[in-house]
């Protein structure tokens, strides 16, 4: 492994030459909370990054005959399955429903069961029918008919949720490590062993922790403690302990807030 650690790192540090960076008397958690503080001043748009996973919704919509411009759109959430009783999804910090002129999508820090889509078109209003959703980040075909929309809860291929996500997340935790390593003076080679750590996580975070059969919130919140120590205790064996446990730890934490929230504000 070494073989290939020194030129990541000769590369890395050549990239980014912020010398005069070393901050003994910023605490190392204080760093991490800055950084969690930074990222929430980020204004939101109306996509997110595929960085980690998150209990989500994207709409695409194929209509019977001409396109029709998307003016607004409620995304409704039922407790029953005939969606008696409904009310719109609460917009609160990250979660909400939004719409542009040709797609939908939502995020939401836990869905009801049922759901049902009222999407304003240039042409007036249409509702649709009942639906479920079963995958953690999930993806819908809505048919547009002259009176109605009709639902459908399509797959994700894998590719399309590995892949973005697996570069988005090197490029980030690695310019992550980069800031703190250099804010502490701590040793660089570390960040030869960021890249691979998250290769080791990544695969499970995102394609084994959303089989369980546990509320999305619960799924997340796991997945993401397990990236944390499990990449903590690789960066801290993988440096020869030339990183403390805490800074492994700290590092560790830093890197995935960073990428998991910029998946919720990207």
């Amino acid at each position: 492994m070494k073989r290939w650690t020194k030129p990541v790192t000769r590369i890395v540090s050549r990239t980014f030459r912020p010398r005069a960076l070393h901050m003994p008397g910023l605490p190392p958690g204080r760093f991490v909370l800055w950084l969690i503080a930074a990222l929430l001043l980020v204004p939101a748009s109306t996509a997110w990054a595929d960085v980690g996973p998150k209990p989500s919704m994207s709409f695409t919509f194929k209509f019977d005959g001409d396109p029709i411009a998307i003016v607004e759109g409620q995304l409704l959430e039922c407790d029953d399955e005939e969606c008696a009783s409904s009310k719109p999804l609460e917009e609160m910090g990250p979660q909400r429903f939004s719409c542009s002129e040709t797609e939908c999508s939502s995020i939401a820090y836990g869905y009801a069961d049922y759901h049902r889509l009222v999407i304003t078109f240039a042409d007036g209003e249409r509702e649709s029918n009942v639906f479920t959703k079963k995958a953690m980040a999930a993806r819908y075909q809505v048919t547009v008919s002259e009176d109605g929309l009709e639902v459908q809860e399509v797959r994700n291929p894998i590719g399309r949720l590995c892949c973005p996500s697996f570069f988005v997340t090197l490029v980030l935790e690695t310019l992550v490590a980069v800031g703190y390593l250099r804010a502490y003076g701590l040793p660089q080679a570390a960040l030869g062993w960021v890249p691979l750590a998250s290769v080791l996580t990544l695969p499970v975070v995102w394609f084994g922790f959303p089989q369980l059969r546990l509320a999305s919130g619960w799924i997340t919140g796991l997945s993401e403690g397990f990236a944390v120590l499990l990449e903590a205790g690789f960066l801290y064996l993988a440096s020869l302990r030339s990183l403390s446990l805490r800074h492994a730890f700290l590092l560790s934490l830093a890197m995935n807030a960073a990428s998991f929230l910029a998946g919720l504000l990207m």
